[in-house]
């Protein structure tokens, strides 16, 4: 990690359980963190969910890595969602999925960041899927999201 992504994932991880804190009933359902030029989506904030959730909402579950490499995760899954790559990462909470949860998918964004080239992400070292452009907070999960959100949002709604 450069010593100038340090300032910017603490900042937004700051953004994001102010915000978590501060939300009204009606943001509770989903709520937006400041700065970037797209925030991330921070939805169903009261609920826990476990790869089974995410199977029965068509989710395709390929394989699971070692959570060593991400704090506080309890189990971390690489899948697929209308034909596109979806991490997800399983916490204790969802105080833990924004405490723990948040810094590690800018991480994970800004590390595939660094190892593109001319804006294309290529880096499939250690079996581990690296092109996430963008995330998104359920509950007690995070999603690191292919090439945009879309797909984890489609997949987010169709949770049960």
């Amino acid at each position: 990690m450069t010593s100038r992504a340090l300032p910017l994932i603490l900042v937004s991880t700051l953004a994001v359980l102010l915000i978590a804190a501060c939300g009204t009933d009606d943001a509770a359902d989903t709520a937006h963190a400041s700065g970037g030029d797209e925030s991330p989506l921070i939805t169903r904030t009261d609920q826990l969910f476990t790869p089974e959730s995410f199977t029965q909402a068509g989710w395709k579950k390929s394989k699971q890595y070692d959570t060593a490499t991400v704090p506080g995760s309890t189990e971390i899954w690489y899948g697929f969602f209308n034909q596109k790559n979806v991490e997800i990462r399983f916490y204790k909470d969802h105080q833990d999925a924004l405490g723990f949860g948040v810094s590690a998918a800018v991480g994970s964004i800004e590390g595939a960041v660094k190892r593109s080239k001319g804006g294309r992400l290529l880096d499939f070292s250690g079996g581990s899927f690296s092109a996430y452009a963008d995330y998104v907070v359920t509950g007690n999960t995070v999603l690191l999201c292919e090439l945009d959100r879309t797909p984890c949002e489609l997949l987010v709604e169709r949770l049960e």
